[in-house]
């Protein structure tokens, strides 16, 4: 899926609701030949320590303060995006034949990582207050994963956040059959409202482990994520680590910690957080307005996307086609979940011009009116049995 995306953003012209990063930091010029002209230039020609700067490890170890998470800088690990992490992390947890779980749907990136791995992939529903706990701990009971895989704030299609309540019972479920959770927060910092803290805030026994990234709030050309892991895990995924790549890039990790320490990157996630939020309210509007009224949506407190939810009898796949072909890209929900399968969705960026985000969602909103309003019947998608219980709507109504 990544590769198609990356190529329609390319197209000129192209409206891409497939494709979520940030709007580009205005100062961004300035602030990196500043961090180039710094005196300490004598780091881009030598190697730094596989765990990343330290300057950089106390700037993020601070900013995650903020966020409700306390951690010492020494329980940091900077990575080259949150994409490694989450292959250090998977592949120091899963070898090939484990059971994991991960949310359905969930990020696609992480689902590759583990059919790569081999791993047996339990894909358990989400509700609008994220996982579906009774069937997480039926499937600890029963098949002893090594691992759960959650994206807890702004959840990566639907851009749901957990409340406070759940993340507790799933962590006490976690403990309970000492099952490691991988949380993967990658929009961390772009909310609209306060959000909870993160589930490793809560952790007393190293079972969390933590991911995020500047990708999706600063620049996804920098590559700089990171890791917060505690106890025992750390030294091992820094060897893991050293195997990958030594270290991420010193000219990137400079840049990041220029804007940390000048103030920019405050005053730019605020600037992002007006912006988005205009923007998703755009969206909702035209969503209002276009969509036909059997169409479900989530609504998302912060991040990037939404999630749209659609009717059994609708062809995605045709409607992907032709939407494509008058200069709009779609993201199939069929790619986040473990079968490929799923219900039929999509997932809708809103980090776009308002004009575009109108004219993409009028132009779509018009496709599946047409299909609606025919009673077609979707014969692409294959009638499977899963793994576990039929997924079920994420919003049963507005």
């Amino acid at each position: 899926m990544y590769t198609p995306l990356v190529q329609a953003q390319t197209q000129p012209g192209m409206i891409n609701f497939g494709y979520g990063y940030p709007r580009p930091p205005k100062d961004i010029n300035l602030i990196a030949r500043r961090a180039l002209r710094q005196d300490d230039a004598d780091i881009f020609f030598s190697h730094e320590m596989p765990q990343g700067q330290l300057t950089l490890c106390r700037q993020i170890a601070q900013m995650l303060v903020h966020q409700g998470l306390e951690v010492f800088p020494e329980d940091l690990i900077i990575t080259n995006g949150s994409q490694q992490g989450l292959s250090l992390a998977m592949n120091y947890y899963v070898q090939p034949g484990d059971w994991v779980i991960v949310e359905a749907p969930t990020y696609y990136g992480a689902i590759s990582i583990l059919e790569n791995l081999g791993a047996k992939i339990i894909g358990i529903p989400m509700t609008a207050e994220g996982m579906n706990l009774d069937l997480l701990k039926q499937y600890l009971h029963s098949h002893h994963p090594k691992l759960i895989y959650t994206i807890s704030t702004f959840h990566n299609p639907t851009g749901l956040t957990t409340t406070q309540a759940h993340r507790q019972q799933l962590l006490a479920l976690a403990e309970k059959y000492e099952c490691p959770i991988l949380e993967d927060n990658a929009y961390e910092g772009i909310n609209f409202d306060a959000v909870p803290a993160p589930i490793k805030a809560l952790d007393k026994n190293n079972l969390v482990t933590y991911l995020s990234t500047f990708s999706k709030t600063l620049m996804p050309g920098l590559r700089v994520g990171y890791m917060v892991v505690t106890g025992k895990h750390y030294q091992a995924i820094i060897e893991r680590k050293l195997l990958h790549d030594l270290h991420t890039s010193s000219i990137s990790q400079t840049i990041v910690s220029e804007y940390l320490a000048s103030g920019h990157y405050r005053r730019h996630l605020s600037r992002l957080r007006t912006d988005n939020l205009q923007s998703r309210n755009t969206m909702l509007q035209a969503l209002e307005r276009y969509f036909p009224e059997e169409i479900r949506w989530t609504v998302p407190t912060g991040g990037l996307f939404l999630w749209v939810q659609l009717p059994d009898d609708i062809p995605i796949g045709t409607i992907r086609k032709e939407a494509f072909a008058q200069n709009v890209y779609l993201a199939c929900g069929s790619a986040f979940f473990p079968d490929k399968q799923g219900y039929p969705a999509m997932r809708l960026t809103f980090c776009m011009p308002p004009e575009e985000i109108e004219q993409g969602i009028s132009i779509v909103g018009k496709l599946l009116k047409k299909y609606i309003s025919r009673g077609c019947v979707n014969t692409e998608r294959l009638v499977v049995k899963h793994r576990i219980s039929n997924y079920q709507p994420l919003v049963q109504s507005l």
